[in-house]
């Protein structure tokens, strides 16, 4: 299938959509959640990197990385468990189209955790790590933008295995909770770096397999997100230091 066919077959989704009326369906707890879980992650990077930076004995630059590491995870996994519950039931409300239809979205949602802190985290460590070590404070708005993008398309491309085996053990958890799915036709839910070494055996791909989606992956999280981060980072900072910083001193 060319590009044209894929174009075509997503409009024409949409079309289909928009004429049951679904084309916006769980759009309210999607919108609920974003806003909530990009301010618990940012806020509790802050808090961690303060309680980390307290106990620290040393500043170097190393230590600097250490510990941006360190509230990263924290921040990421607080994030990821505010926002798969709500991925979870927003993805059954589009395809279900009925609250009485969505089962048991927490149990799956629940299920699917480890398998996505563990996937996201290269990702996001990669870029910090990477941005620790090329952009540098004071640097004018543009150059910093161009640099987070280009880092972000990077890190993108290299961590596309990981995504791979994301999406594999997302679809295998979702299969088996689906009621009317066959048993004994499911593949069986398993951790990342064996999924991975499962995806190279399929066919005569090999390695490439885990690279699958790696051009709409880099364009996504590259050019799609990367080019706000900077204006979202200024946002929250502004914020932070006009309220919360009052608030908490």
């Amino acid at each position: 299938m060319n590009f044209g066919e894929k174009a075509y077959d997503i409009f024409t989704s949409f079309a289909v959509q928009a004429q049951k009326g679904d084309l916006y369906a769980g759009i309210i707890p999607s919108l609920l959640v974003t806003v909530p879980a990009s301010g618990f992650y940012y806020g509790a990077r802050d808090v961690t990197k303060r309680m980390l930076q307290s106990t620290a004995t040393t500043s170097t630059p190393l230590d600097d990385v250490a510990i941006a590491l360190g509230a990263a995870f924290v921040a990421d996994v607080v994030s990821l468990a505010i926002r798969t519950p709500v991925d979870v039931l927003a993805t059954r409300l589009q395809v279900q189209g009925s609250e009485s239809n969505v089962g048991n979205w927490f149990k799956e949602s629940l299920e699917r955790l480890p398998a996505l802190i563990l996937t996201d985290l290269p990702f996001l460590f990669t870029k910090i790590a990477l941005n620790k070590a090329i952009t540098y404070s004071g640097e004018d708005l543009g150059r910093y933008e161009i640099q987070t993008i280009l880092i972000a398309c990077f890190c993108a491309f290299l961590t596309t295995p990981f995504d791979v085996a994301r999406t594999r053990i997302v679809m295998e958890i979702e299969a088996s909770n689906n009621p009317f799915a066959n048993i004994t036709e499911l593949a069986p839910v398993e951790g990342v770096l064996t999924t991975m070494k499962r995806v190279t055996k399929e066919g005569n791909g090999g390695v490439p397999n885990l690279f699958a989606g790696w051009v709409q992956r880099t364009l996504y999280l590259g050019i799609g997100r990367a080019w706000f981060d900077p204006i979202r980072v200024i946002g929250y900072l502004g914020i932070r230091d006009a309220v919360l910083l009052e608030w908490f001193k």
